[in-house]
C-alpha cells in the first residue's frame, strides 16, 4: 500500500488536506491531538474514508476511545491487518464534532489551556482550571433534548459528549459511547468555587454523576440557547462567545475508524470501505 506524507501549515489546513487526500486514498491517518483529529474529521465528512489516529497531542481524549497505533510499526500493522468500527459524529450545523463540546466554564478552561506550553495531559488542564476559576461566571441557558425542554436556569457549564472523556482526562460524560446514536450531556448548575473544587476531582473518574447540582441527559438531538453570549469549544478548539443557539444532531455510525486488532474493534478494512 502506497502512502503520502502531508504537513499542516496552520489552523484549518488539516481539513483541507484530508478533503483532498480522501479523493485518492483508501484511508487517512491523522497524527496529532484532538484538534487535528477534529479538523481531519471535518475534512472527511459527510462521506468519510476510513481513518487512523496516531495521538501526539496534549489531551488525546478522542484517541482514548480505541487502541491507536503509536509507532510507525504499529501504524503499518493497522493499515495491513487492523480492524475498526464505525463511530457516530455530531453535526453542529456549520461543522462536525468528533468527541466533545464544552460550554461555559469548560470552554474557559480550554481557552486558558491554550496559553500553557510546558505541560501536557491532566496537569495541563488542572492548571487551566485554576486560571478559569478567577471568573467562572454563571449564564442562564435553556437546554432542549429531542425537541423538548429538559432544563432552564443558571449553569456553570454544559458538556456534550460523543465520547466519555474531555479536558485531557475528565470523564464528564462517563456513560457516553460513540456508537450508540446518542449525545450525552452533563450540566452543572450554578455553584460556588468551593463546591466546584470539591466536585472536580470526582469528575476525573466520572464520580460526579449523582452529585447535587449535576444533571445528566441523553438524546439524538440537543439544542442550547441563551440570551447571553456563551463561551464554547468544540473538540478542544476555543471558538469564543457564541451569540446564536447551538443545534446538534447525531449522525450514527458514519466515521470508519481503524485501530490495532487487540482494541475495541469490530469490522475489517474491506467492510469499512463498502
Amino acid at each position: 500500500m502506497e502512502s503520502e506524507l502531508l504537513w499542516t501549515q496552520g489552523p484549518g489546513h488539516a481539513a483541507e488536506l484530508a478533503r483532498s487526500a480522501a479523493t485518492r486514498s483508501q484511508a487517512i491517518c491523522a497524527v496529532g491531538g484532538d484538534g487535528t483529529v477534529s479538523e481531519v474529521v471535518n475534512g472527511l465528512m459527510p462521506n468519510p474514508v476510513p481513518m487512523v489516529v496516531v495521538p501526539t497531542g496534549s489531551g488525546n481524549d478522542f484517541a482514548s476511545l480505541v487502541n491507536c497505533p503509536r509507532t510507525a510499526e504499529e501504524l503499518a500493522r493497522v493499515l495491513s491487518d487492523g480492524v475498526g468500527r464505525r463511530f457516530d459524529v455530531i453535526d453542529c450545523g456549520d461543522r462536525y464534532c468528533a468527541n466533545s463540546i464544552g460550554i461555559g466554564f469548560e470552554a474557559l478552561v480550554t481557552y486558558h489551556s491554550l496559553s500553557i506550553r510546558n505541560m501536557r495531559g491532566l496537569p495541563l488542564y488542572l492548571t487551566a482550571v485554576f486560571k478559569a476559576l478567577r471568573a467562572p461566571g454563571h449564564i442562564r441557558y435553556r437546554l432542549d433534548i429531542d425537541g423538548r425542554e429538559a432544563a432552564n436556569g443558571e449553569f456553570l457549564l454544559i458538556s456534550l459528549g460523543n465520547g466519555p472523556r474531555a479536558g485531557g482526562g475528565f470523564y464528564l460524560n462517563p456513560s457516553a459511547t460513540p456508537v450508540d446514536g446518542m449525545i450525552d450531556v452533563c450540566a452543572a448548575r450554578a455553584m460556588s468555587r468551593l463546591k466546584l473544587l470539591a466536585i472536580l476531582p470526582r469528575a476525573i473518574k466520572g464520580g460526579h454523576v449523582g452529585a447535587r447540582g449535576i444533571e445528566m441527559y441523553r438524546g439524538a438531538s440537543v439544542s442550547v440557547s441563551s440570551d447571553t453570549p456563551f463561551p464554547i469549544h468544540i473538540d478542544g478548539e476555543y471558538l469564543g462567545r457564541r451569540e446564536t443557539p447551538l443545534h446538534l444532531r447525531i449522525i450514527p455510525r458514519v466515521l470508519p475508524l481503524l485501530s490495532l486488532r487487540e482494541g475495541k474493534v469490530r469490522a475489517p478494512l474491506e467492510q469499512l470501505l463498502q
